[in-house]
């Protein structure tokens, strides 16, 4: 049976050590989302209402490339911790339209400021030119992957 591994791959192994910090940093933005009060993935959801406030959630579903029975099970939850209200539309009662709360409007922007604390984290100890050699060399590994599936086709 193989061993899983708890902490970074040895080193000179390129992807299982992108694979671990993507997993570190994954962890901390669910957090961040958790703190707002949100689930994984409704960050998505709550930006998209804020940016087309008034939008209905078949909308919404199409939009998000999602089925609407996913968006239906989200909009309850975050209509029940405050993040969205929905309103029956002006003109037809039938179609029912969604809209952020002020809690709702606050999130984003939070979820972003621990986000920056993160990228500080990620590069604390780097200069400003390893920073940018890294995200060089990240770019570089993430277009030869592309080229390489690409050429797979």
């Amino acid at each position: 049976m193989k061993k899983h591994r708890c902490g970074p791959p040895p080193r000179g192994m390129i992807g299982p050590r992108v694979d671990y910090l993507s997993r570190l940093v994954k962890k901390s933005f669910n957090e961040a989302v958790a703190q707002q009060g949100l689930f994984s993935g409704q960050q998505d959801i709550l930006l998209a209402i804020v940016e087309n406030e008034g939008i209905t959630q078949s909308r919404l579903a199409a939009q998000m490339n999602v089925a609407p029975a996913t968006i239906s099970v989200s909009v309850k939850r975050m209509e029940k911790n405050g993040f969205i209200v929905k309103k029956p539309d002006e003109l037809d009662a039938r179609i029912i339209r969604l809209y952020p709360t002020e809690k709702a409007l606050l999130a984003p922007e939070r979820i972003r400021e621990h986000m920056h604390t993160l990228e500080k984290s990620i590069c604390k100890g780097m200069t400003e030119e390893q920073i940018r050699e890294l995200s060089d060399l990240l770019d570089l590994a993430i277009d030869n992957l592309k080229k390489g599936s690409e050429s797979d086709d």
